[in-house]
């Protein structure tokens, strides 16, 4: 009996590990080797899980297939009015496929985001001048996303602010998971495609406690959970 214990033990210590891995490749950085951290209060919103925003494949092909997102701003209450967003394609190779692109989103906006081949003949910023491109090699290339906010505290409630001779900024929490996302990668080649996967928080889905930088109040705490679409 203490034999079977023992192996159960060492079995789960292993899948442990192993799952470890799993989350570091997914969340990591360019370089392999950078993991994301599970503490909301180090400062680093870039690579914080509660705060980052993931989808688990896109894929390009010049001339057969593309990826679109589209990433909007509902307005809902305890949303700032302005929320930065940086996006990153990752390949599976472990490399950004282009060089991540930064953008604010605006209450009630929605904004266009391109994975395409490089020189698309039709999506490119020419012929779409408003949307977001992240373009590569023609090759056929496939990955995952990494969004991350650019705010360095999203779990900090942004008190806004009113600049002269300009519109309100308001206040509320920049936090990436609390924007929409979908999108689906378009198969050209015989006009078809399948819906992209978003998950908005692989550390928990529980509210966040009150503690290290928060007030009492319960309107100044922020929640982090699974945001699918």
């Amino acid at each position: 009996m203490k034999i079977n214990h023992l192996k159960r033990y060492l079995i789960g210590i292993v899948m442990t590990a192993f799952l470890a891995l799993l989350v570091g490749n997914a969340f990591g950085a360019n370089a392999a080797s950078d993991n994301a951290s599970r503490d909301f209060s180090d400062g680093d919103g870039k690579y914080a899980n509660s705060y980052m925003v993931v989808s688990p494949y896109w894929q390009v092909e010049g001339g057969v297939s593309y990826t679109f997102i589209a990433v909007s701003h509902s307005s809902l209450s305890g949303m700032a009015s302005q929320i930065g967003v940086t996006i990153n394609a990752i390949t599976s190779a472990g490399t950004a496929y282009d060089t991540a692109e930064s953008f604010t989103i605006s209450a009630g906006a929605t904004q266009r985001v391109f994975i395409v081949p490089t020189n698309h003949s039709t999506i490119n910023s020419t012929n779409i001048s408003s949307a977001v491109f992240l373009s590569g090699t023609t090759n056929y290339t496939y990955g995952h996303l990494r969004i991350n906010p650019q705010t360095s505290h999203p779990e900090l409630k942004y008190v806004g602010s009113k600049p002269r001779q300009s519109a309100d900024i308001g206040g509320g929490f920049r936090d990436t998971t609390m924007l929409a996302y979908w999108g689906s990668i378009i198969v050209e080649a015989n006009t078809t495609g399948f819906a992209m996967e978003f998950i908005g928080d692989m550390n928990d889905s529980t509210s966040l406690p009150s503690g290290y930088l928060y007030h009492q109040s319960a309107t100044s705490i922020g929640a982090s959970g699974v945001n699918l679409h």
